[in-house]
């Protein structure tokens, strides 16, 4: 059996270039960004638009732990030796191999094609060893070689520049996928340090940002200490380390807390029936994945026992799954869930861990027809929302990598028709965020402003950034304004009419249906500002 080389931690980026008027202009496309095919598709229709200009440069580099980094890159370099040799026997070239997982793999797709399945390109190797770091990149322009060069190489500058990327444990990290976990979150106060005159900006979920010209990656959440007692940022860092029961110190511990997130997050919307065995199994598995993979580790004593860890453990996935389902809670599920608006580029690693299984469903328009007429024609007002969440559930499970997680859910004192998870690996999905919200009105008028704001409501409560309302004759005129001026506040309420379900042909169908409303949501706000 082949070892197949772990990506996580890695880096893998794409990135080109040119001089304009003495000034260096560059794009990036990168595996903290792009997942799985969208990685794919994302790159080779930049590489290729920017391939019809000669004056740009090309760079396809792996970024990392030294000797994490040199063995994908030795895989690389010897499979496009080997591609280029098969090329000259008019064989047909390798775009995959065993020797990486998926997301590797994927990258590894990228490189093969744009150098070898159109060999007009001259490959060249830009490797630079910083310590801990290595940058190894795959490079071409088609200029002269010394100009070319010296392009590459300011390309290259400019990137590590902006993005200064650091070894944090054994996971490289950029500028901006640090940032992108402050991107929604509320600032919720502002603290003076009285010795150094800096600023530290609280936000929610206790994380904090010291602003300085050069941003330590650590959010330092909030500590007791600041504000005088415990909060449930303090909790969540007690809850999710391991060093009480396993006697293992992951550091840095703020990152080992945001896979945790992510590992909670697929277990609690995974169907697997948890008890303290089968939770245990699987969290060993995970902490042997991050001490290989993402995190440094020191020993400590530990101070409970790995089945009382493993009870609390099983008692939070528990409480997230209904969380999920729509019931109320404590705002440590709010942070849970609002890290993997950004942090779920990490789904790939951890999907094979839980096992997990994409839910199977059959698209059919006629049935879908059927379920419409039905709740349009039903005069009993009960029967007539309900038939008509069942089309919303229908369409719904119709989107790749969406899970209902519950129906006629009470939150409080409102109750949400359905709650939806996304454990997809579609980008464009998760600009909808991890959680979704689902209102159905099968109302033979138009739904008001009153619950449009209703909706928003509960959002702020759940900490969501999406909701759907099914609205079987659309909205009135201010309820659309309400929409728009909602969306500006990074609340997006997509409207879908029973008009829009009649075109609904396949489960494509149902997924461009509703990106299509988002997008045209997020333009109009993009207009409007």
């Amino acid at each position: 059996m082949i070892n197949k080389f772990s990506s996580a931690g890695l880096l893998y980026v794409y990135i080109n270039g040119y001089e304009d008027n003495g000034k260096l202009l560059i794009q990036q496309y990168d595996t903290y960004r792009y997942i799985e095919e969208d990685l794919y598709c994302t790159i080779m229709e930049k590489a290729n638009l920017a391939d019809e200009d000669e004056k740009y440069v090309h760079v396809f580099a792996i970024v990392g732990s030294k000797d994490k980094a040199d063995s994908v890159i030795s895989i690389f370099e010897n499979e496009m030796k080997a591609n280029f040799q098969k090329i000259l026997a008019n064989k047909k070239i390798k775009i995959n191999t065993q020797k990486l997982d998926s997301t590797g793999n994927t990258f590894f797709r990228c490189v093969q094609e744009f150098y070898c399945a159109q060999p007009n390109h001259f490959p060249k190797r830009i490797y630079h060893d910083y310590g801990d770091i290595v940058f190894g990149a795959i490079c071409c322009n088609c200029m002269s070689n010394e100009n070319g060069d010296s392009l590459i190489n300011a390309v290259v500058s400019l990137w590590l520049e902006t993005e200064q990327p650091e070894l944090c444990g054994k996971q490289l990290m950029t500028q901006s996928f640090f940032m992108r976990d402050f991107t929604g979150r509320k600032v919720v106060a502002s603290i003076p340090n009285s010795e150094s005159g800096s600023w530290r900006l609280v936000f929610e979920g206790g994380h904090q940002l010291y602003i300085r010209e050069n941003i330590p990656y650590t959010k330092n959440t909030l500590h007791p200490n600041d504000i005088g007692m415990f909060c449930s940022s303090n909790l969540q860092s007690i809850l999710l380390n391991p060093i009480y029961a396993y006697g293992k110190w992951f550091q840095p511990n703020d990152i080992c807390e945001e896979w945790h997130k992510v590992f909670l997050y697929l277990c609690a919307v995974s169907s697997n029936k948890w008890d303290q065995t089968s939770i245990r199994r699987v969290y060993e598995e995970f902490l042997e994945f991050l001490e290989k993979n993402i995190c440094l580790r020191l020993d400590a004593p530990n101070l409970i026992s790995i089945e009382q860890y493993c009870s609390v453990l099983l008692i939070q996935v528990n409480n997230f799954r209904e969380f999920l389902k729509g019931d109320d809670e404590p705002v440590i599920s709010k942070d849970l869930h609002q890290t993997l608006n950004s942090r779920y580029v990490y789904l790939p690693y951890i999907w094979s861990l839980i096992k997990m299984k994409a839910p199977h469903s059959e698209f059919s328009y006629h049935k879908l027809q059927e379920l419409i007429d039905k709740s349009l024609c039903e005069i009993d007002a009960h029967n007539k929302g309900v038939f008509w969440e069942d089309v919303a559930e229908y369409v719904l499970k119709n989107v790749a990598g969406w899970r209902v997680m519950g129906r006629r859910i009470r939150a409080g004192a409102q109750e949400i028709d359905l709650s939806i998870s996304n454990v997809s690996l579609d980008n464009e999905l998760w600009q909808l965020g991890a959680y979704i919200l689902v209102e159905c009105k099968n109302w033979n008028t138009h739904v008001d402003i009153h619950q449009i704001r209703n909706i928003a409501h509960i959002s702020s409560m759940k900490g969501n950034k999406t909701a759907i309302l099914f609205a079987s004759h659309g909205v009135t005129a201010d309820a659309q304004e309400e929409i728009q001026r909602l969306a500006a506040s990074n609340i997006s309420i997509i409207c879908i009419t029973a008009s829009d379900l009649r075109k609904l042909y396949s489960a494509s169908d149902c997924r461009n249906l509703i990106l299509i409303h988002w997008k045209e949501l997020q333009d109009t706000t993009e207009l409007s500002i």
